[in-house]
């Protein structure tokens, strides 16, 4: 008789019977334990175990949508139209196999990148390169595109690292170690990318943006011939994707696109890429509704005698905008991207297209307009970037006032020179002159000064700091604390008179 045996009725109800104490056999001590696990588990929900993929990879998707452009060998009317019609900034559809990291060191650990980059680098790539209230969906337009396009990756690194060590430092840095091995693989990957065929890729948001990165990069580094290259590439695939009325998917990436194209022609002089050779400027914006908003009234009346229509009604709009921001500001709110994007377009790009007499008020006011706007929509001083050009024909403009029997304007102009794009070496002939048109126009504080100022086209939060500190060191107390804003270190404060 067997030492154990296990007897099963029908209703698979299981008896284990033992006679000794030797073990029992492998298939019984099975049954056993399976019993044992059936008591010990009673009540507890098991999760189901996750299969495991081949050497612990995990498929990733970018966030784009499934789109294929048929044939893409040459872009055809059919691949620029859909690629007009495009409603997202990702485009890029290869599937990236990322390694997940068995421990998280930093935040950025959680974040899969499409190439093998120091994470001291990765760390520094959410700075951003300049500080801006006015846009929205940062992150899905410029963080999301990190995880799956690696020209775009490379180009971030790079331009953010020569922001911390050249800029923010303010010396002068040529690419280092740590800068230039990512130049290089962005520009080798851009190479690559533009000899395929994939027009999804080449004709993409990501593409353009880092494209516009190198390009901003030669500008504020001083390659003039290669920046300018690398804009007139901008402005190809812009016209190859429709034209910039295909960009209200990513509005943001074509204001850092025509910032760039408008500060190559500020500082060096040559015409904008972008709405020249009969290309249309864009509408002005109707601010209308956001005038209402703030109770104040759309600028019918000029100030000062303007004679063209055109430059007019530039400055109407120009004065409007500036009392949208003012009343945003005030109520602590927002303006969108569009009204941004519209206002600057619309602005800038004429008065860089329209030619005066030298010596005329209209010229006077058309440089004046296009000196206050530079900061208020480009900011490149932030970068280290003067408008070379922009300031010498300013300044030519400014020593020739004879022509000038409005004290106002001439105290307006000045002041915004002073404040935008003159260094301390214009002191010595600016001062005089703005102290001159002070005593004219019988201004004793900065209160009325600034009062005056925003009666004719004033925005306090770009130029209120450095306003009040320009006029206190022209004629206000000798000992009059001065305020440097940052980036316009060469242009605060002037000396004391």
């Amino acid at each position: 008789m067997p030492r154990a045996m296990a007897a099963t009725n029908s209703s698979s109800l299981h008896f284990v019977v033992s006679t000794d104490v030797a073990k029992p056999n492998p298939e019984l001590r099975k049954l056993i334990r399976s019993h044992v696990m059936l008591g010990k588990n009673k009540g507890k929900q098991i999760q189901p175990r996750k299969k495991k993929g081949p050497s612990g990879v995990q498929e990733v998707l970018p966030s784009s949508p499934n789109r294929t452009c048929g044939n893409t060998t040459t872009p055809g009317v059919d691949v620029v139209a859909s690629l007009a019609s495009t409603a997202t900034a990702y485009q890029i559809q290869a599937r990236s196999r990322i390694t997940i990291p068995p421990k998280f060191g930093s935040t950025m650990s959680t974040i899969p990148f499409p190439d093998a980059v120091e994470p001291a680098a990765v760390e520094k790539v959410l700075f951003p390169l300049e500080a801006c209230t006015f846009f929205e969906k940062r992150a899905e337009a410029w963080i999301a595109p990190l995880t799956f396009d690696s020209a775009f990756l490379h180009t971030m690194i790079f331009t953010s690292q020569h922001y911390f060590d050249a800029i923010v430092p303010r010396r002068s840095s040529p690419p280092d170690g740590r800068t230039f091995p990512h130049l290089l693989k962005a520009l080798r990957i851009l190479r690559e990318r533009f000899a395929q065929v994939n027009d999804q890729a080449r004709l993409s948001f990501t593409t353009l943006a880092a494209v516009m990165g190198i390009a901003g990069h030669a500008l504020v580094t001083g390659d003039a011939k290669a920046a300018k290259q690398h804009i007139e590439g901008l402005h190809k695939i812009v016209g190859l994707r429709g034209g910039v009325t295909s960009f209200r998917a990513n509005p943001k990436l074509l204001i850092e696109i025509l910032r760039t194209d408008l500060g190559m022609a500020l500082r060096s002089g040559p015409p904008p890429v972008f709405f020249n050779s009969g290309e249309p400027f864009l509408p002005y914006p109707d601010l209308t509704g956001l005038l209402d908003l703030g109770g104040a009234p759309s600028t019918s009346a000029i100030p000062f005698d303007i004679v063209d229509c055109e430059l007019a009604q530039t400055w109407r709009v120009m004065s409007d905008f500036c009392s949208v921001v003012n009343f945003a500001v005030d109520t602590a709110q927002r303006i969108s991207t569009e009204t941004f994007l519209e206002t600057m377009a619309s602005v800038v790009y004429p008065l860089l297209n329209m030619r005066f007499d030298f010596g005329s008020s209209d010229e006077a006011v058309r440089l004046g307009v296009l000196t206050f706007s530079s900061n208020v929509f480009l900011q490149w001083s932030n970068l280290g970037l003067s408008y070379s050009h922009l300031a010498s024909n300013f300044r030519r403009c400014l020593t020739d006032m004879t022509y000038c029997t409005q004290p106002q304007l001439q105290l307006w102009l000045l002041m915004v020179g002073a404040v935008s794009v003159f260094d301390a070496h214009d002191g010595t002939w600016l001062k005089p002159l703005l102290l001159q048109s002070i005593e004219l126009c019988k201004i004793n504080s900065w209160e009325e000064m600034h009062h005056l100022l925003k009666a004719v086209m004033w925005i306090g939060l770009v130029y209120d700091k450095p306003g009040k500190a320009m006029f206190e060191s022209t004629a206000g107390p000798k000992n009059a604390t001065t305020y440097t804003p940052i980036g316009m270190s060469a242009i605060m404060p002037f000396p004391s008179s």
